[in-house]
């Protein structure tokens, strides 16, 4: 079955490119180079298979360079190659063109059946389309006007999931550093507390790699990570001054994963007061935003993207979608570009400061693509906190001296007591029943209660708290599912 799949994988790869940057993102003056390079932390060990060996990091770079006669056009295929040699730098050619055929087809078929892109062209064929980087470009070594870089991918992935916005950030005159995403002793990323400090220690690894083996020098350097990538960034710019800017995609801090990033060590919301900005998918009311709201930064500006789901902050469906033989691209496609434009904007603000507010692409919030959030809710976020550092009993206490101030803000403790669930069940149990107590009408109350008790075999209470919420709302199918379940 394999070789029939390296057969086809090959047979497609000869059909003529196609062009996948028909609707490109304004790319910038400089041609993109594209590098990457194979080292090991030898001070960390790493489970591959059976053996025990140095932390394996394979570093990329996406950078600014000057066009010449050396220089090798590369193709997507090039970027997928290195996902199957991200943890063994010795596999095979045969194993590394099955896994990439794989995993494009997976990807154009998911994104088919669950975003209804049109991505008609075979995965043999988005495989051979051209990126927009090229090979053999000497790295910027000798230019430290160039400000740098560091991208954290999501959960256990490479950091090619966004090579379009690392490529477009390059046109523009950015170095961008990244390596993939892995837990502490393996690509598995549990525990998260454990996994993400390894991510940190693999950001600061790379950091010095780039600096003393490569000779990078840079002006000023930024952050920018999606998913849990955003625990990262939040922790690395915690225990590293010279960060001047983050840009969050969606970054898990700003949900429930913050609740046990706040209890990390080297975690001080007092180290946050530089230029933040958060960007955060189409669900209205997913979260109270808590580490946005809490940190110290004066410059911060947090934005919805009405069009991406979580998943759509990556580049995949982009660049599958200009492959296709279609006409235009989804607003999906269109969020993705706006975000990218969003993020040259923001780094251009804070890290290149000679340059004039005319030559700065604009990130406009008046338009469907992007909502600007007016976040007032620093109220419920100091409480947020005040739970974490606290027991029930003080945090009950707390919340019968502040009724006042919480007493419309029931989806606001609805939200806090779901992020509180996993780690807090007790506490989340009584921000439910304050909520019933303050709202004895609403069905919503009963039945989140209902479903936390569901979830933390309390059948009892369950049955009674979702029983009340049919009650209140007999109509809701959801409700009478669980009841007979």
């Amino acid at each position: 079955m394999n070789l029939k799949i390296i057969s086809l994988a090959g047979l497609l790869l000869i059909i003529a490119k196609i062009d996948c940057y028909a609707f490109d993102l304004e790319k910038g003056s400089f041609t993109v180079g594209f590098s990457s390079h194979k080292v090991y932390d030898h001070s960390r060990k790493y489970a591959l298979g059976q053996d025990s060996i140095s932390r394996p990091l394979l570093i990329h770079i996406w950078y600014p360079a000057l066009e010449n006669s050396k220089s090798v056009a590369l193709d997507y295929k090039h970027y997928i190659d290195l996902i199957a040699q991200r943890e063994d730098y010795g596999v095979s050619k045969s194993d590394i063109d099955n896994m990439s055929f794989n995993y494009v087809k997976a990807y154009s078929d998911y994104a088919k059946s669950n975003f209804a892109l049109d991505t008609s062209i075979s995965a043999g064929q988005i495989l051979a389309s051209p990126v927009d980087a090229r090979g053999g470009l000497p790295l910027p070594v000798n230019d430290p006007a160039l400000p740098l870089l560091i991208y954290a991918p999501s959960n256990g992935k490479a950091s090619v999931q966004n090579h379009m916005i690392c490529e477009y950030l390059a046109s523009h005159g950015f170095i961008i550093l990244s390596v993939a995403s892995a837990g502490p002793n393996s690509i598995n990323r549990e525990p998260m507390e454990e996994s993400t400090i390894a991510q940190v220690l693999d950001m600061e690894y790379i950091l010095d790699y780039a600096a003393d083996s490569l000779q990078i020098q840079y002006s000023s350097l930024g952050l920018f990570g999606f998913s849990t990538g955003g625990n990262a960034i939040a922790l690395f710019q915690m225990r590293n001054k010279q960060v001047s800017a983050v840009l969050s995609m969606d970054g898990s801090q700003e949900y429930s994963y913050y609740m046990k990033l706040y209890k990390m060590q080297d975690f001080d919301l007092q180290k946050t007061d530089i230029p933040y900005l958060g960007m955060v998918n189409s669900h209205e009311d997913y979260s109270i935003y808590p580490y946005y709201n809490s940190i110290s930064s004066t410059e911060k500006n947090i934005l919805r993207m009405p069009y991406l789901d979580h998943f759509g902050f990556v580049s995949n469906w982009r660049f599958f979608e200009s492959c296709s033989s279609g006409s235009g691209l989804s607003n999906m496609s269109i969020s993705y570009d706006y975000m990218s434009k969003c993020a040259l904007g923001f780094f251009n603000r804070y890290l290149r400061p000679g340059l004039s507010p005319t030559d700065e692409p604009q990130c406009d919030p008046k338009n469907e693509f992007i909502v600007a959030l007016d976040q007032n809710n620093i109220p419920i976020s100091k409480f947020c906190n005040f739970i974490l550092d606290h027991d029930t009993d003080a945090v009950v206490s707390y919340l019968n001296k502040n009724k006042s101030v919480f007493h419309e803000q029931e989806n606001e403790i609805n939200i806090l007591a779901k992020m509180l669930q996993d780690n807090h069940i007790d506490i989340s149990l009584q921000l439910f029943q304050y909520n019933i107590e303050n709202h004895p009408d609403s069905w919503q109350a009963y039945y989140l209660l209902g479903i936390a008790c569901r979830n933390n075999d309390r059948p009892v209470l369950a049955k009674s708290a979702l029983l009340k919420a049919q009650e209140l709302n007999p109509g809701n199918a959801e409700i009478t599912k669980l009841l007979m379940q």
